[in-house]
């Protein structure tokens, strides 16, 4: 298991009420399910409050990186003490 910070951007930090966290993870998956325990159910209430409803939980709808890189497009899934995710809420548009 990995100690692995969660930095929380943007509306994330805002609905969250928080700018980080600490988890313990070793694979993404692992981290990102706790994070969807932990964290999210406030973000989904928040949204909900504003007429928001959701189709398929929020973290479907945030990019994700892992140190910097998005992790769609990571092929090792693996964590080590040190590495930071990033969460932004994914805003359609440019």
């Amino acid at each position: 298991m990995a100690s692995v910070t969660v930095k929380f951007n943007g509306m994330w930090r805002l609905y969250v009420g928080a700018g980080t966290a600490t988890l313990q993870a070793g694979v993404i998956e692992e981290a990102l399910k706790q994070i969807e325990k932990e964290f999210a159910p406030k973000f989904e209430k928040k949204l909900q409050e504003r007429g928001v409803k959701l189709d398929g939980g929020i973290l479907k709808l945030s990019y994700i990186t892992l140190n910097r890189k998005n992790i769609k497009e990571l092929a090792e899934r693996t964590l080590k003490d040190g590495d930071i995710l990033d969460l932004f809420v994914a805003v359609p548009g440019g």
